[in-house]
């Protein structure tokens, strides 16, 4: 017994003290490379494009790099836009396989920026010109959407009156701008942001340099427009939803936050302690929220219940970039020393310790993440029923069982993702421990 218990105090402490991040590295031969924009299809494929961090932040280096082994190894490539590109800057790339993807580029002082695509893997790239951005003053492309290999979303500054919006039903091959009747008019000098999107469902957000918010509910055919609670002094740093109605903002220059649960139409402050400030997103569908900084202090920092409490993950860590497909799987943009060394963190979840039925008792879920088979074991309780439920509360699995001290539970049939398991005793007492689905 008292081996037992040791053990599970041993496991506790270390599940405890485990790593949020696990670096690995982009491939990238120069140093002080970064990505500017991640891209998830999948637990397998994702995408991510360079950033010169060495110095002045550089959008021109047309770099990229890929992994198709769930973020374990990464490999490099370039991205080849074709003549008097030079000058382009990538500001997003969105993916739906390991062969298909689409980037935005900006434009300088002479050449045009678009929307370029690939369908060998990032080997070619081809501009896709009905998305005009021809105006060499006024037309900037901030950023690109897919959520389907047809329909996509891309957009700008404002030119001719009005925001430059294009959608498409076709893959790219044909781009319609947004009519001016279904955009809200622009302020005088407003721009749109490089990074300051958000998308949840069909619904995609995007902020401006006036401190307010853009929002489409149908993958980018109309728009509406509020303001957030930032000053058109301040402009608007990063925001990110959960879902269609919950959300988070961040003010950099100011260091506060602010929630929505309205899909963005009005904002409250959150009075919050300590967390980093240069990067936020929630992990979609959940509670939680993951902060870094890409600026002295480095280091990241989480929390559980919409931006309201903080617990530091790391400190003197570069974290960049953040994207997230589920609560087990993400990744924060590193920075490399060499080909072999950074550039990318993987997410590895929140630790997560195993409870007691009470204070004078243990018990056991393990594996935790589990790939299927989860055991229970408990050498002074008696286990009755073990009961599943997903995070909205839904009940996904039940099993009875004859006052058993071990007892397994087949959890194959669950989507990857973090789930409540509840545990009564043959004395009735209850138990909820959270787990893991991978």
């Amino acid at each position: 017994m008292k081996k037992l218990l040791l053990f599970l105090i041993m496991m506790s402490s270390f599940v405890a003290n485990a790593q949020f991040w696990s670096e690995k590295a982009t491939g990238f031969a120069t140093a002080n490379r970064t990505l500017s924009s991640i891209s998830i299809v999948d637990a397998s494929v994702i995408w991510g494009i360079a950033l010169d961090n060495s110095a002045i932040p550089d959008y021109t280096i047309k770099e990229f790099t890929k992994s198709t082994d769930g973020g374990e190894t990464w490999t490099p490539g370039t991205i080849n836009l074709g003549t008097n590109t030079a000058g382009l800057g990538i500001t997003s790339i969105s993916a739906i396989s390991d062969q298909i993807a689409w980037i935005s580029a900006a434009p300088d002082v002479s050449d045009l920026g678009g929307v370029w695509k690939t369908t060998d893997g990032g080997l070619t790239w081809t501009k896709q010109t009905t998305a005009l951005f021809n105006n060499p003053t006024d037309s900037y492309t901030s950023f690109v959407h897919f959520w389907d290999a047809l329909n996509g979303v891309t957009g700008g500054d404002t030119e001719s009156g009005s925001f430059e919006i294009y959608t498409t039903s076709d893959g790219g091959n044909n781009w319609n701008r947004v009519i001016g009747a279904n955009i809200p008019d622009s302020l005088a000098g407003e721009t749109g942001y490089v990074g300051v999107t958000s998308i949840s469902g069909n619904t995609f957000w995007f902020g401006t340099s006036a401190g307010r918010i853009f929002k489409s509910m149908d993958k980018g055919l109309s728009w509406t427009v509020t303001d957030s609670v930032v000053s058109i002094d301040f402009g608007l740093d990063r925001f990110s939803f959960s879902d269609a109605n919950k959300g988070i903002l961040m003010v950099e220059d100011t260091q506060k936050l602010y929630k929505t649960t309205d899909g963005g139409t009005t904002w409250t402050p959150i009075t919050t302690p300590d967390f980093y400030k240069t990067v936020i997103a929630y992990i979609p569908g959940t509670s939680t929220v993951i902060a870094g900084a890409a600026a002295n202090p480095f280091g990241s920092s989480y929390s559980i219940d919409n931006g309201l409490t903080w617990t530091t993950i790391d400190t003197a860590v570069f974290h960049g970039t953040l994207a997230f497909l589920n609560d087990s799987f993400g990744f924060s943009a590193g920075m490399n020393t060499d080909a072999t060394t950074g550039g990318i963190s993987k997410f590895t979840g929140i630790p997560l310790k195993n409870p007691s039925f009470d204070n004078n008792k243990q018990i056991a879920a393990y594996p935790n993440p589990t790939n299927g088979t989860l055991y229970l074991k408990s050498e002074t309780s008696l286990i009755k029923e073990a009961s599943v439920f997903d995070l909205l509360g839904k009940q996904v699995y039940k099993s009875n069982f004859s006052a058993l001290n071990n007892v397994n539970l087949d959890l194959k049939s669950l989507q990857t993702g973090a789930y409540l398991l509840k545990v009564t005793s043959d004395s009735g007492k209850t138990e909820t421990i959270k787990i893991m689905k991978n």
